[in-house]
């Protein structure tokens, strides 16, 4: 299916949402996926004039509002506050009209297809989109790197999904969890450092993430090889996090030494083991021979080289992680290239359609 200007790509992550043109090789636009509202309103929203802060507006007001995640473990849940979301996308990022312009919209790999009904009725009659195409977030991953077929390891902010794909469809009954991804991450982080009575130096949930983000690094081994790390603080002040540094991605690895109350948590390595064994056996080298890695976590240093020997040693055979230079925009990228697939105009929902036949046309198209 052709459109006149370049369809829009929108990835709704749980932490951050990237947008942008198919023609594009990177998204216009990337902010966080979160809406604020005065929290002096106590939830007595319509009684009065508020201002409503969006993405990266309401992380810098964090203390003085009422946030929300509209986007949870990869799933929409809140609905209002996800339609203000796109809307500012279009006319404040993106500075588009969404009546002119065709979208790709990658969801979760849970999505539900109620999900998927519910943003057909979004895209169509509220922002009137001429067409709709919903794609999992893992399928446009391997469209991102170039293949159809491998294991799509995404690290994400609050769920970690290892998804075996097949020519472009995941093999759903092979889909795994690991139960601990980067608010895990952030969680030990701001524990290990309360403990040490830092956290009375005023870390903010910004001063996490940054950590988080700047000072993590995972070892070629589990062997201990702390590197010494300071963070400096907006004040000046400076803390040592060399140990926070080192555990916090041995965590991905040895999620056992995370004290979670005895929740549930599977290693990385084994998770993608466990993914690629319950495909058929003949499917499993080429699966393993294609293995993308994507997300926010995937970009601490050492992460991927460990992923690979740690896969090697449990099968005992050598394995492919496919990289990026933008790990955080895979599925992003995918979609841009997924496109410009001329067999991909199947695929595609018209508003007309949708007017036409409603929830069974999604069903047959997005199954």
């Amino acid at each position: 299916m052709s459109f006149e200007k370049p369809a829009v790509v929108i990835d709704n992550g749980s932490f951050n949402i990237k947008a942008g043109f198919a023609c594009d090789n990177h998204p216009v636009s990337m902010f966080r996926t979160l809406v604020g509202r005065p929290n002096n309103l106590k939830g007595g929203y319509g009684r009065e004039y508020y201002d409503v802060y969006i993405g990266d507006e309401a992380a810098a007001k964090v203390m003085d509002l009422e946030v929300n995640h509209p986007v949870v473990r990869g799933n929409i849940e809140h609905w209002d506050n996800m339609e203000r979301i796109w809307h500012n996308l279009f006319y404040r990022e993106l500075k588009v009209a969404p009546e002119d312009r065709a979208v790709i919209l990658a969801c979760g790999a849970t999505s539900t297809m109620e999900e998927k009904i519910k943003c057909c009725e979004v895209f169509f009659e509220t922002l009137n989109c001429p067409a709709l195409c919903i794609q999992p977030q893992p399928v446009l991953s391997m469209y991102g790197t170039g293949t159809t077929t491998g294991i799509c390891v995404d690290i994400g902010y609050d769920t970690t999904d290892i998804v075996p794909i097949f020519e472009g469809g995941m093999v759903k009954y092979a889909h795994v969890q690991t139960g601990i991804a980067g608010s895990q991450v952030s969680k030990y982080l701001k524990k290990s450092l309360g403990q040490r009575d830092l956290l009375e130096i005023h870390l903010s949930f910004e001063d996490i993430e940054d950590i988080k983000k700047q000072y993590l690094y995972a070892t070629p081994n589990s062997a201990m090889s702390i590197h010494k790390k300071i963070y400096k603080l907006p004040s000046g002040e400076e803390i040592d996090v060399s140990n926070e540094a080192f555990m916090a991605a041995e965590l991905i690895f040895q999620p056992d030494l995370l004290d979670d109350n005895g929740k549930k948590r599977i290693s990385l390595q084994d998770a993608v083991v466990t993914a690629a064994s319950k495909c058929d056996e003949e499917l499993r080298l080429e699966l393993y021979n294609a293995i993308v890695s994507c997300g926010g976590m995937s970009t601490v240093p050492g992460i991927n080289g460990r992923l690979q020997m740690e896969i090697q040693n449990k099968i005992k055979k050598s394995v492919t992680i496919l990289t990026s230079s933008e790990p955080y925009a895979v599925a992003w990228l995918g979609g841009a290239t997924f496109a410009g697939l001329s067999d991909a105009k199947k695929l595609w929902i018209q508003k007309k359609q949708f007017e036409d036949y409603g929830e069974k046309i999604v069903k047959n198209k997005f199954m």
